[in-house]
């Protein structure tokens, strides 16, 4: 029986991939200008922390903390009309007319995930978060999940986490929580190969696995 539903944030709950990529891009042209970032490249960036996507680029002369700080900064401001994916909310009262504990693992900041999910009128449903600064190791590794997991004091054959990278697959399975996909995912094709244990084309179709 399923007693905690864990979520990924940008680009699960929080219809964001687009803003995240326009902000790489705006990042890129200020700071690496020599070179062209295409789709495939920018979806890549999806799913890692800022500190493992710009350490591939990061020259010798360049400061990381002022790199980071530039992308959160443009991303704030592009992201003050995110809105989210179609029937969360509507999920979200699902799960808790139930009594299903509901939670977020992400590797933004614990402070603008729940900022952002705020913004978009989730934030009461959100017991629990597990951010970037919340654990020492991300994902793919199972840590955050982990983490997640014991906050709610539920053990891993009760809960499933919902993303839409490979990397939260490959968590939900080292963790040992049912795994699954969302297809409007831009790494669908990426997620399919990790075999997650679920896939589904709407939130509310999370309903029918729990």
């Amino acid at each position: 029986m399923i007693k905690l539903v864990l979520f990924d944030l940008d680009g699960t709950l929080l219809k964001s991939t687009e803003i995240i990529m326009d902000t790489f891009v705006i990042t890129f042209k200020k700071y690496f200008k020599d070179i062209t970032l295409d789709e495939r490249t920018l979806t890549s960036f999806l799913g890692h922390t800022l500190f493992e996507t710009f350490g591939l680029y990061i020259r010798d002369d360049q400061s990381m903390d002022e790199l980071v700080s530039f992308y959160r900064q443009t991303s704030e401001e592009l992201m003050k009309d995110v809105q989210s994916y179609p029937n969360a909310k509507e999920l979200m009262e699902i799960l808790k007319a139930k009594g299903i504990q509901i939670g977020v693992v992400t590797s933004k900041m614990n402070r603008v995930a729940r900022e952002h999910l705020t913004l978009i009128g989730l934030n009461e449903y959100v017991t629990h978060l597990v951010g970037y600064e919340d654990v020492k190791n991300h994902k793919p590794d199972k840590e955050p999940i982990e983490k997640g997991l014991s906050l709610y004091g539920i053990n891993p054959d009760e809960a499933v986490y919902v993303g839409d990278h490979e990397n939260d697959m490959v968590a939900a399975k080292a963790a040992g929580v049912m795994s699954c996909a969302v297809s409007y995912s831009h790494r669908l094709k990426e997620m399919l190969a990790v075999m997650p244990d679920y896939v589904v084309d709407d939130l509310l179709q999370i309903e029918d696995i729990i």
